[in-house]
């Protein structure tokens, strides 16, 4: 008879779905690289849709539900649990859902939350319907602070996002890893090798700057075009934005509002983000916050010096002065200025993207992997 040491342990991630955000590439990567011989890997989302769908594993079994009803979704996760049976389950996103559903099936698997953002940040940001008014603000906290002190162990992203655990909600670190995201080095570095697009090849005026990420309000891109706009005065530079979203209006206008339509050009959604980042002379982020910054990290991967806002995320991933700079103030002027400073210095420039590359090799995917299989792990002892 095999005993429970012997056998694999089944583990389980759940989504909402693969509808193409971080935390859906980090579940698919992370579970993807797992290894297959010590772990019987699955994955279950609410909906079937995303375009990472077609990433994940033909050696992982994925199932769906097709509720539409937050209490249907609630039912049919309860459901698969008790079939399924997974010795741990690892929630990426609706984590009070997960964490109660578990409980109910009766099933007794460890309960697992793979925390991506800082949890305070995400509910005062404009684009969270938890933001929109006082009590859902509060009630998220409520719920969160319960769900969190429920579950077996919290998987940061980030020691910023394990601080905002610990400050916010759960009050102590014992039950908090952290464990960075991962990057796909071979898909970056196939995409890199990649053509742009051809209209896109046309406009390419170096010196380029490339920024990447939702048109959301969190991303902070007004901030961007107006350091955009100061830049130009001094550096005839380009700036090419990959990315779609709810604030694409807004963005466009600022761009013919600060005269720049001629030399920044919004390119929509690129499925392969790299051809256009491993081409441009310094990458920018301008976040409000972020958890990680995923896409720091491919830049750097690219051999990309970068020029992002600090916040937990970019301040675990980018040495200032090393492998790209930090800009404390989140103001135009300020980045603007470290903007100037990368693309003047073409030596400066080398040294940060020869860095930058050699800094990303710790992001493995395979690396990343081994990280959680030491924190599932633990979390089953």
């Amino acid at each position: 008879m095999t005993t429970t040491s012997q056998r694999r342990r089944r583990v389980s991630f759940v989504l909402p779905s693969l509808a193409g955000g971080g935390a859906e590439r980090v579940a698919v990567q992370v579970l993807n690289a797992l290894d297959a011989g010590k772990w019987d890997r699955s994955m279950y989302v609410f909906e079937r849709r995303g375009p990472y769908l077609g990433e994940v594993s033909p050696s992982i079994r994925l199932d769906a539900g097709s509720a539409a009803s937050r209490v249907g979704r609630w039912l049919a996760l309860r459901r698969y649990l008790r079939t399924a049976r997974p010795d741990v389950i690892v929630a990426f996103l609706s984590y009070l859902t997960v964490l109660t559903a578990v409980r109910a099936a009766g099933v007794g698997g460890r309960v697992a939350f793979a925390m991506q953002t800082p949890v305070s940040a995400f509910v005062t940001d404009r684009d969270s319907l938890w933001s929109r008014a006082w009590y859902r603000r509060r009630l998220f906290t409520i719920a969160m602070r319960a769900a969190c002190s429920g579950a077996d162990l919290l998987i940061a992203a980030s020691r910023g996002v394990a601080e905002d655990l610990v400050r916010s909600f759960v009050g102590r670190s014992s039950s908090i890893r952290v464990v960075n995201n991962p990057v796909d080095f071979s898909r970056v570095s196939s995409g890199a090798r990649q053509p742009i697009d051809e209209a896109d090849a046309t406009r390419w005026r170096p010196p380029v700057v490339v920024a990447a990420g939702r048109l959301a309000a969190v991303k902070n891109y007004p901030l961007l075009i107006d350091a955009f706009a100061i830049l130009r005065q001094r550096v005839p530079a380009s700036l090419f934005i990959l990315g779609e979203g709810d604030q694409e209006s807004t963005v466009r206008a600022r761009i013919i509002e600060r005269g720049l339509a001629g030399s920044v050009h919004l390119c929509g959604f690129r499925p392969n983000p790299w051809s256009y980042i491993a081409r441009a002379d310094v990458f920018a982020l301008t976040s409000r916050y972020e958890g990680f910054g995923n896409v720091l990290v491919e830049a750097m991967a690219c051999g990309v010096p970068v020029v992002a806002t600090s916040s937990p995320g970019s301040r675990e991933i980018v040495e200032s002065g090393a492998n790209g700079l930090i800009v404390e103030r989140h103001e135009p002027e300020a980045f603007a200025e470290a903007l100037r400073l990368v693309l003047d210095d073409e030596l400066l420039r080398r040294r940060m993207a020869e860095r930058a590359r050699a800094d990303a090799e710790r992001y493995r995917a395979e690396l990343v992997a081994l990280a959680y299989d030491r924190a599932l792990t633990e979390a089953l002892a």
